[in-house]
């Protein structure tokens, strides 16, 4: 106890942070930018949800980073397409078993394809926010946006590659063995009953974006073993709570549009110098994000938005940290760390959420 309560206030040096959080900023500022000076605010969503696509493989080689893109990419698009053809169509108890399902699935997939951030986070994020939010206009529209943004994030990954003069995609390919699909099918199973616990209680409270506590609780689930998750939870909650201070704080001001794009990118940015260093610190800088992001087409009291959020984080994290202990006995008993669900590159507090930069893949830009 003592020991994670010492890391909690430690934050290591920002050592190969910099270049990759400012690709990251870079894929949602530019759409946000093009979609407001053409006047489709409407469709700004989407393409934040596209432009977090970069957050994927941000330390791996540019080779093996464009095919994780690649996949993520496909997969944030589908989820996108998905929640937009069932917004205003879905039940909330609707959403909840589709997102259960969905979470599921996905994280077989993303395992399978080894995708780092580890999980259906992002995924289910895109698919739940894209169904919870009114839209009137085309589906291919919401589409388009989506995968143009994902092709910015693309072309801002793989630049770095295309300064150099001899190009061999066979040594920037290689990855470790696929993980044990038993090991994958219990993995899934703790974000079908985590997402489906937390869903369902959001909704039994009436509470007005259930989706968030789904949210939630998937990403403790993320961590590779049964401290990380635990002590990712507490992270999460406490992180958020600072993050809707800061989203109450900033929605004191009426924001234009395009300096609401840059602001967004702004606090991205920062959260991801700091999402691999210290997870609560990240999660100040990127909630108001998520919370924000709506506002360019459904602006919200501040009050409603903070409390919400704040009250179905706890939700989500404390369901996360009670599946993470009642699945995880024999493994604390043994006192042993479970494998890790990952990649070939280790992963520091945020479990497995985020891969952490070695000393070789810090230097890729």
């Amino acid at each position: 106890m003592k020991q994670h309560a010492r890391e909690f206030f430690h934050v290591p040096p920002a050592r190969g942070h910099r270049i990759p959080a400012l690709r990251v900023a870079a894929g949602i500022v530019i759409p946000l930018a093009a979609l407001v000076l053409m006047g489709r605010t409407d469709l700004t969503v989407y393409a934040v949800f596209g432009a977090l696509t970069g957050v994927y493989g941000r330390v791996e080689p540019h080779w093996l980073r464009l095919k994780h893109q690649t996949f993520a990419g496909i997969i944030m698009a589908c989820s996108v397409v998905g929640g937009v053809a069932l917004a205003g169509s879905v039940s909330d108890w609707g959403l909840v078993a589709l997102s259960t399902v969905i979470a599921g699935v996905l994280s077989l997939a993303a395992d399978y394809l080894r995708l780092r951030p580890a999980g259906p986070f992002f995924y289910l994020f895109a698919f739940t926010g894209s169904a919870s939010i009114p839209f009137r206009g085309a589906l291919w529209e919401a589409a388009l946006t989506t995968a143009g943004s994902v092709a910015v994030v693309l072309f801002l990954g793989f630049a770095g590659r295309l300064r150099a003069r001899h190009i061999d995609p066979r040594r920037g390919l290689r990855e470790a063995e696929h993980p044990a699909w038993r090991r994958m099918v219990v993995h899934a199973g703790r974000y079908t009953v985590a997402i489906g616990a937390a869903g369902s209680l959001a909704t039994l409270a009436g509470l007005g974006h259930s989706y968030w506590a789904m949210v939630a609780a998937a990403a403790p689930i993320a961590a590779a073993d049964a401290t990380r998750g635990l002590v990712r939870a507490v992270h999460r909650t406490v992180g958020t709570y600072g993050g809707v201070l800061l989203t109450a704080l900033l929605l004191t001001v009426d924001w234009r549009p395009l300096q609401l794009a840059v602001l967004l990118a702004a606090l991205q940015f920062v959260g991801e110098v700091f999402v691999i260093r210290h997870y609560s610190i990240a999660l100040v800088f990127m909630t108001p994000v998520a919370l924000m992001m709506t506002e360019f087409v459904a602006a919200k009291p501040a009050s409603v938005l903070v409390t919400d959020r704040a009250v179905e984080t706890t939700i989500g994290a404390s369901i996360a940290f009670i599946v993470i202990l009642l699945t995880t006995r024999e493994q604390r008993r043994s006192g042993r760390p479970a494998a890790p669900v990952q990649g070939p590159i280790g992963n520091v507090l945020s479990g497995t959420a985020y891969a952490a930069p070695s000393d070789q893949s810090a230097k890729t830009a």
